[in-house]
């Protein structure tokens, strides 16, 4: 098999986090942005079909590929990608699997490199605070020493990571050639268009803007594909466009709805400043979170639960609707939301 580098340049919409082990994020991690990735890749298989409730295990679709039985199948079908695919197949591996690798299999994207471009800041270029608060009944706004240490019955709390990434950074990807377009290329437009990276995305962080795509020197002009073509995978499978996965809402309460798409609200606000736009959304979402009260066990699902969550087993790790900033026009940045609510349907979901 053989592997392309494919440099990617992005801009951020939002800040960048990538945190450690000790929530530092003073660099961009390879293993986040690939984590990333991945995780968007289930969420697509899943929703699309290819990915089965069945195949999900410990909050991830993994499966162990068994090493005596591959080499016994690549015996009999040689030794080429399709032939390995194909004995992977046989053993059920889920898809996001073999294209981001699982116990005694390689990933199929790797990241070689990471450039910071330019004016770039590691620190808080957008000069956020701290945290914000909500009061959960009047919804004043707060900020910094004004808010409590945590949330609390009457105020909800919300802590923006410092330091983050700011600016323009290059990835160079490797990429097995026989998926760029039929796997990596896709992947790519839905990320620009609808992906996070790293982490905190429920205060809106992790929007990238895909400015240029690269093979050595040569600009990929085409690169946006709107067409998954797992059929170049498994022939069983049929292909599907992006545009098979998404449903564009016109209220809050479809988003809430649990069923196999990714929901977005669009241009909900808009405001030159971040701050001023998350604060809008977050205040929203914090709106229509109250609807939800006399279910607590589906609020804390849907939303999210800001605060000690030790006691509460069923809450799953981050909000499925995260406030979506998604277009930048002349400083303009507009803002809605995005739904992954029906990984609901999933029992041990994970995200960042």
């Amino acid at each position: 098999m053989a592997k392309k580098e494919v440099l990617v340049e992005f801009k951020t919409i939002t800040p960048l986090w990538t945190g450690d082990a000790w929530q530092n994020s003073s660099e961009i991690r390879p293993s986040s942005l690939i984590g990333s990735l991945r995780f968007w890749f289930e969420v697509i298989c899943y929703f699309l079909g290819i990915c089965e409730k069945e195949d999900f295990n410990n909050g991830t679709f993994e499966k162990e590929v068994n090493r005596k039985e591959f080499e016994k199948c690549l015996v009999k079908r040689g030794n080429t990608f399709e032939a390995k695919i194909e004995c992977l197949l046989k053993q059920n591996i889920p898809l996001p699997s073999i294209i981001f690798g699982t116990t005694n299999w390689r990933s199929l994207i790797d990241i070689k490199d990471i450039k910071y471009l330019g004016d770039y800041c590691f620190g808080d270029k957008l000069n956020l605070p701290t945290k914000i608060c909500f009061n959960k009944s009047t919804y004043e706004i707060k900020e910094n020493r004004d808010c409590p240490p945590k949330s609390n019955n009457n105020w909800s709390v919300f802590f923006f990571a410092h330091p983050y990434f700011y600016g323009k950074l290059q990835v160079v990807f490797k990429v097995e050639e026989k998926i760029l377009e039929s796997i990596f290329y896709p992947l790519l437009t839905f990320m620009d268009k609808y992906g996070f990276w790293g982490g905190k995305w429920n205060i809106g962080y992790g929007r990238l803007k895909i400015l240029e795509v690269k093979t050595g020197d040569k600009l990929i002009n085409n690169w946006e594909k709107d067409t998954f073509l797992f059929s170049q995978i498994n022939e069983e499978w049929v292909d599907k466009k992006l545009s098979d996965l998404l449903l564009v809402v016109t209220n809050f309460r479809d988003l809430t709805q649990q069923n196999s798409k990714i929901r977005i609200l669009e241009d909900s606000v808009s405001n030159s400043s971040f701050i001023n736009l998350i604060k809008k959304l977050i205040k929203e979402k914090s709106k229509q979170r109250a609807n939800f009260n006399t279910n607590k066990e589906l609020r804390h699902k849907i939303f999210g639960k800001t605060g000690n969550t030790r006691d509460l087993s069923y809450v799953p790790q981050g909000s499925k609707i995260l406030p979506f900033i998604y277009y930048e026009e002349q400083g303009q940045l507009k803002g809605g939301f995005l739904s992954i609510a029906g990984l609901l349907n999933l029992e041990g979901e994970n995200n960042e």
